[in-house]
Formats: structure tokens, sequence, C-alpha cells
């Protein structure tokens, strides 16, 4: 009797693991569709030729970033500008010389150096875009892909964790400081566009991306405030996670606030690169990887792609050719009152410390 009980149990509970918990965990932290889809997706540049026009790049060194910008170039972008904390003179050097060899036109290309460890790097861009007003007339794409992976926790100089502080905090105060600078070329029959970089990696990160018990504990300190370890290794997806908040937040207030600008998400999908190149050496991330990496000439199309769309794409996630759902955590009630937090603490933090980011932000409150 003892021992059917047992098995009747057992086997109701594998029933509710297969009925429940495998689809709960492929839908909220492992979609292997998704990554499926991305492994055998080629997508190539839409737009025909981007003649006029100028495109911006962060992280203009790193494998995507340069891939991109020499997609931007071979589709004739007018000018192009390169921002690393690296100099990107050796891209820039490149791009040029495969355009003279296919006896392309060669565009003005600008290579720029920020250091996005702290705030002043970040205002450093704004500064660089305003001294050299008379060559970027027009503003068209700009496309943030610059992000770290760091596996041990360090501290930046504004006492955030580091992959926050660059692929969260700065990244998302680049857009606030260049959404006024935004503006179409006359060539353009679209919106000016800023691009932010997801990924994947927000999935297996979301359970750990609760609120604080506490509402007077700050979340983003919570979860700047990790340990070394399985935490550590969490903090690429939490900050891509905190970005999307800040990206959905923002497309939304662009647009009650009538400013023609396209605030976009786009998901490279996964490759081996100097970034990643460090999970070799781990398991699940290898295994992951493995399932789902492809050529990151792949990623760069799907990111010019992205830094490309039309204006009914705004506040969406562009995967490829097409348009993706936001993670299921961050579209439940909690997730919502998430973003409201990510927005007003990030504000308070830009503001106490970036004083012209204020304008910004009122003029995304009128309606």
């Amino acid at each position: 009797m003892a021992s059917s009980f047992v098995l009747s149990s057992i086997l109701a509970a594998v029933i509710g693991l297969v009925t429940y918990g495998i689809p709960w965990f492929l839908a909220e932290c492992f979609p292997v569709q998704l990554l499926w889809k991305q492994r055998n997706g080629q997508p190539t540049v839409r737009t025909a030729s981007y003649a006029g026009r100028t495109a911006l790049v962060t992280g203009a060194n790193g494998a995507y970033g340069s891939r991109a910008a020499t997609l931007f170039a071979q589709n004739g972008v007018s000018t192009l500008i390169l921002a690393d904390v690296f100099d990107c003179t050796a891209v820039k050097e490149k791009i040029e010389a495969d355009l003279r060899a296919q006896n392309k036109t060669v565009p003005t290309i600008l290579v720029w150096q920020i250091d996005m460890m702290t705030f002043a790097g970040c205002q450093k861009l704004l500064q660089l875009l305003k001294d050299n007003s008379k060559t970027v007339k027009y503003l068209d794409h700009v496309l943030l892909t610059a992000g770290i992976l760091a596996f041990n926790r360090r501290e930046s100089p504004e006492g955030w964790e580091t992959t926050l502080q660059v692929n969260y905090f700065s990244t998302a105060l680049i857009a606030l400081l260049l959404l006024p600078c935004l503006e179409a070329s006359p060539g353009n029959p679209n919106p000016p566009v800023l691009t932010f970089v997801t990924s994947f990696g927000i999935y297996p990160a979301g359970p750990t991306m609760g609120l604080p018990s506490s509402p007077e504990q700050s979340y983003l300190k919570r979860l700047s405030n990790n340990k070394d370890g399985l935490a550590q290794g969490h903090q690429y997806g939490r900050s891509k996670g905190l970005l999307l908040y800040f990206a959905r937040e923002l497309s939304a207030r662009v647009a009650a606030a009538g400013t023609k600008v396209t605030i976009i998400s786009a998901d490279p999908g996964s490759a081996w690169t100097p970034l990643t190149n460090p999970n070799q050496s781990k398991l699940i991330p290898r295994l992951i990887m493995n399932i789902s990496a492809r050529d990151p000439i792949y990623g760069a199309a799907a990111l010019v792609n992205g830094a490309s769309a039309p204006a009914t794409a705004n506040g969406q996630i562009l995967h490829d050719f097409d348009t993706a759902s936001y993670p299921p955590f961050m579209n439940r009630l909690s997730g919502r009152r998430a973003q409201k937090r990510v927005w007003d603490e990030t504000r308070r933090e830009f503001e106490g410390k970036v004083p012209e980011v204020a304008a910004v932000y009122a003029k995304l409150e009128k309606k």
C-alpha cells in the first residue's frame, strides 16, 4: 500500500514536471526555439543605400560593432562615427581600403575614443558631437553595441558593478544625451533610429531580477551589490534586462512626447567573439553557445536592420527580420513595477551626477 502511494506520488510529480515544469522553464528561462531560429538565420542588410546619412556606432572595435560599421559603409553611408574605449583607427583603415579596392565611395569616418566606465566619458561623446557639428550635420542611426562581460566583480568609479555600469548605465546615459541630437538627413524617409542591443542572456537571468521586498531598498543597488560566482555570472543578463526595461520606457515616453525618434532593441543572436570566448572553458555556457552560435556578420546585419527600422517599430524587439515579444517576466505586473523603479532610480542617479540630462527628462514628460 505504502509502495503504491510512493509510486503514485512519483508518477504525479513526473507528470507535473512534464506538463508544467518543463514548459515553464522553456518559456521563462530557455526559449530554445528562439536560439535555434537565430542560429539558422542569415539576415542581410535591407536598406539599399545609406547615401547622405550619418551613422554612429559605439563599441565599434568589437566583433559586432566593427562589422556593423563596415555594413553601413558598404551600403553607402556618407558619414560614419566609430566610438570605443579602444582606438578604432585600424577599423577605419580597413573599411577605407576595402571600399577603395571595390571602387566604392569612401565615407567620412570619424574615430572617437570614450571611456564608458564613467559618466564623464559618456559626456565626452556628446561634446565630440558638438565639436564636429560642421561635419556631422545629421544623425540618422545610433547603434549602441558597446558592452562588457565580466567574470569577476569590480566597481566602476561611479560605484556600480562594472557590467551594469557599461552595459546599462553608460549606454542609457549616452542614449539620453544623444536623443536631442538625432535628426534625419533630407534623403532619409524615416525618423532617426536609436538602437539598443539586447540578448538571450536576459532569460536565464530573469529569475534573479525580482524586486526587493522593501520599497525603501534600491532595486539597482541590490542588483549591483552582487557577489562573485553564480550571481556575477548573471550580471550580463541582468544588465541587458535593465537596458530592455529602460528602452521600453524610453520608447513609450518618446512616443507620448511626440518626439520623432524611433527607439529599438535589436538582438544579434550568439556568436563566438573575443567577448564570449572565455565561455569555451565553461560547460553550460559552451553548450548553449554551440546550440546557437553563428557567424557574427549575420548578427551585425540584424543590428544594422534594427538601426534602420521604420517609425512603426518603435518600442519593439527585432530578431533578424522579425519582431519578438518581451520576456514573460517583463510583461507581468511585477515587471511593469520593476520597469518604473528602473526608470525612476536611474533618473535620480543621472540627474545627481549629470545635470544637463535633466532637460532631456523634462522634454520626455511633455505631452
